[in-house]
């Protein structure tokens, strides 16, 4: 059995957060964001949704909140309604801008005969609809998501649950992603086979690591 991550690994989600915030700023404000403030984005982003999946705030708060940092970031007033207006907004545009990496379908069409599987974090309606959109769903037999489970990586209780899942051993079962901590680390802990993506070629742990899928 192969699980695969979804955000940065199979669905380019970082061009796609990018894309969606800068759209946002421009029609709303005709401001062209520069990198310093879309990488202010990405930086608050992962902060808020981390407390989100801790299950400290909701979503639609970690949402709010995103915004209301970046409005004042931006130079612009603090606003809870309009940073409310504004996620909703960036939420449909995210939908809009999905897109999966290159190499995916053709890997995906590679490994057909093998069982495949999906363990993602976020919310199920967000989640499947990636899936759904880039029409790749067909291609997974069990799909694990975080508000479904109960559990969000890097817990090991979502990777055990995976096994469970599976009906195979944990040393049959692989998992490919791309973040060290949330991906790597919890496999390397219950001693489940795992591969990072690392497209850029930034890690330097030695461990098994791809460039591309295909």
């Amino acid at each position: 059995m192969i699980y695969f991550d979804l955000d940065n690994t199979l669905i380019d989600y970082n061009s796609s957060e990018r894309k969606a915030i800068e759209f946002i700023f421009k029609e709303k404000y005709g401001l062209v964001l520069n990198n310093n403030q879309t990488d202010y984005w990405s930086k608050i982003s992962r902060k808020y949704f981390d407390y989100y999946l801790s299950k400290q705030i909701t979503f639609e708060e970690q949402g709010k909140n995103r915004f209301i940092k970046m409005l004042s970031y931006c130079g612009y007033v603090e606003n809870e309604k309009i940073a409310m207006e504004l996620f909703e907004e960036y939420q449909k545009q995210l939908e809009n801008s999905w897109i999966l990496f290159d190499d995916v379908v053709d890997m995906l069409h590679s490994l057909e005969g093998y069982r495949l599987g999906i363990i993602s974090n976020g919310r199920s309606i967000q989640q499947r609809a990636k899936l759904s959109c880039t029409n790749i769903e067909k291609y997974f037999e069990i799909i694990l998501i975080s508000e479904e489970t109960g559990f969000a990586k890097p817990s090991v209780d979502i990777f055990y649950e995976a096994v469970k899942q599976s009906g195979e051993k944990i040393d049959s079962v692989i998992y490919v992603g791309d973040n060290i901590k949330t991906d790597i680390l919890p496999c390397e802990k219950i001693g489940m086979k795992c591969v990072l993506v690392d497209r850029n070629s930034i890690c330097e742990k030695n461990i098994c690591k791809i460039k591309n899928l295909y």
